[in-house]
């Protein structure tokens, strides 16, 4: 199961519903404990990690497979209230995961968010973050998201917490926001 890093107590549990609601909870949890002639979690032992990637690689897979077909037959038994006749995905044909460069490339769709020379800090819900200035962009194939997108090369502070061992670091960008204003030491 996910366990969000926070301190307030409801931030927590209505994360935690969401997880519930959304059936992330239970895929996390059919997916520590599946077996079958292909795969056996209790021989393999993923990682709780692991287990959230594979995850959101199979959402985003099932994402990437909606046509209209599935949505209309969907969408009609649960209006006829039949949820026990919905169609099935044991069926599904999902295509192989390709990190071949994109055809289109350089010219992708997503543009950088960021630009050389901002100042960025790695999203996170505690105050003590490290945080610098972007001086490198890549794109690059993002195993946990399945698709290609930006990663940047940042120059931490010299009051980053992780300066102490580190000059610079990268990180996708999803996982980084504006600095408003550098933290007071």
């Amino acid at each position: 199961m996910l366990k969000p890093v926070c301190y307030k107590t409801d931030v927590c549990q209505g994360y935690q519903q969401a997880l519930d609601d959304f059936g992330i909870t239970e895929l996390l949890a059919k997916l520590s404990n599946y077996s079958d002639a292909d795969f056996d979690s209790a021989w393999i032992q993923p990682q709780q990690q692991e287990l959230e990637n594979l995850a959101a690689i199979l959402i985003s897979q099932l994402t990437d497979s909606i046509n209209g077909k599935l949505i209309a037959n969907y969408l009609n038994a649960i209006r006829q209230g039949n949820q026990d006749i919905l169609p099935s995905f044991t069926k599904q044909k999902f295509p192989p995961l390709s990190i071949d460069l994109p055809a289109n490339f350089p010219d992708v769709a997503k543009t950088p968010r960021f630009l050389y020379g901002d100042k960025l800090r790695w999203r996170s819900s505690e105050s003590d973050t490290d945080w610098g200035i972007v001086i490198g962009r890549f794109y690059s194939f993002a195993p946990h998201r399945c698709c290609w997108t930006w990663c940047y090369l940042i120059w931490l502070s010299s009051y980053s917490p992780s300066a102490a061992w580190i000059v610079a670091d990268i990180a996708w960008e999803e996982d980084l926001e504006p600095l408003e204003m550098e933290p007071v030491l």
